[in-house]
């Protein structure tokens, strides 16, 4: 595909990349699937792979073991209050972040995607979410979340796809859960992260912020 990625160059550019997940979401929505991609790690199974016992540790300590059963439980908890497991499914790309969004032309518009290694069935609101777990951040080591970054992203997938405001509390829940699934992942090969744990907590503890970032974002 011609063109470069989105990367970090441009925080305009936020909009237009929400736009071309919410018209990626369209297309998604015509094409039937049978079944899950054998090797998904869906939402909905990670807090058991965090909390099961016998597993390597996420990271040195009786806290961060305790930290992040409360992280996954709380996940297990946000995801059966939204009702997740009664939303329709599509194959999400997974990892629809600004690294992965080819730009091209003159003026530079984003004009594809690439990279649907981690693509499998799920809310498309997950897409958002997951989109923007790195691309929400305003540099790569950053451990919190650009608010305006977040918004731009949301607006313009809005006005693609319309949200409601269920959905926006939603797209918080998602993105807390991109980090908890990344450790999970990482669980399941005996490697510690816990620069991932810093992220996820520090969602955690600004899920409110988020939140209303997200609604504000509505029309």
């Amino acid at each position: 595909m011609p063109g470069r990625p989105v990367g970090w160059a441009s925080q305009s550019a936020m909009e237009a990349i929400g736009a071309l997940l919410a018209r990626y979401h369209a297309a998604a929505c015509q094409v039937q699937v049978a079944s899950q991609r054998p090797v998904a790690l869906p939402l909905r199974q990670v807090p058991a792979v965090l909390s099961t016992a016998g597993l390597p540790p996420i990271g040195e300590g009786d806290d961060q073991r305790r930290l992040v059963g409360r992280l996954a439980a709380e996940l297990s908890a946000d995801l059966d209050n939204l009702g997740h497991g009664r939303w329709p499914r599509l194959v999400i790309h997974g990892d629809f972040t600004s690294h992965n969004v080819i730009a091209g032309g003159q003026p530079s518009r984003p004009r594809g995607v690439i990279d649907f290694a981690l693509a499998h069935l799920e809310s498309p609101l997950a897409d958002i979410g997951y989109g923007l777990w790195r691309s929400g951040r305003p540099y790569d080591r950053a451990t919190w979340l650009d608010v305006s970054r977040v918004q731009r992203f949301v607006r313009g997938y809005a006005s693609v796809r319309p949200l409601s405001g269920d959905d926006a509390a939603a797209v918080e829940v998602f993105l807390r859960g991109r980090g908890l699934q990344r450790l999970a992942k990482r669980v399941r090969t005996g490697r510690p992260d816990p620069g991932t744990l810093t992220q996820v907590q520090w969602l955690s503890a600004h899920k409110q912020l988020i939140a209303e970032g997200l609604a504000g974002a509505l029309p």
